[in-house]
């Protein structure tokens, strides 16, 4: 059973995770085709704060978006790949 901390950390993140917007999000490069997609808004030692890696790659940006399930995407660019983290409904 998850205590009472650890509870509200988790209802805290899943509400971080339906509103993100693309100034949420930065990119840490890994290697000259690959970066570390991160929620600037959580601690960096926070797992939860990594959400995926992009990989350039010769047929476009791969995309592994990591939560509790792992999918997998491919785009043409890499601003097309950050959007895949973006939750929150644009106005």
């Amino acid at each position: 059973m998850l205590d009472a901390d650890a509870s509200l950390d988790q209802t805290r993140y899943e509400l971080m995770a339906e509103n993100r917007e693309r100034r949420d999000i930065t990119l840490n490069r890994l290697s000259d085709h690959e970066w570390r997609v991160i929620d600037r808004r959580l601690d960096e030692h926070d797992a939860p704060s990594v959400l995926g890696i992009i990989e350039q790659t010769d047929a476009g940006f791969t995309v592994l978006e990591i939560n509790e399930l792992v999918a997998q995407w491919t785009t043409d660019t890499l601003d097309d790949a950050v959007s895949l983290f973006v939750t929150a409904d644009e106005d």
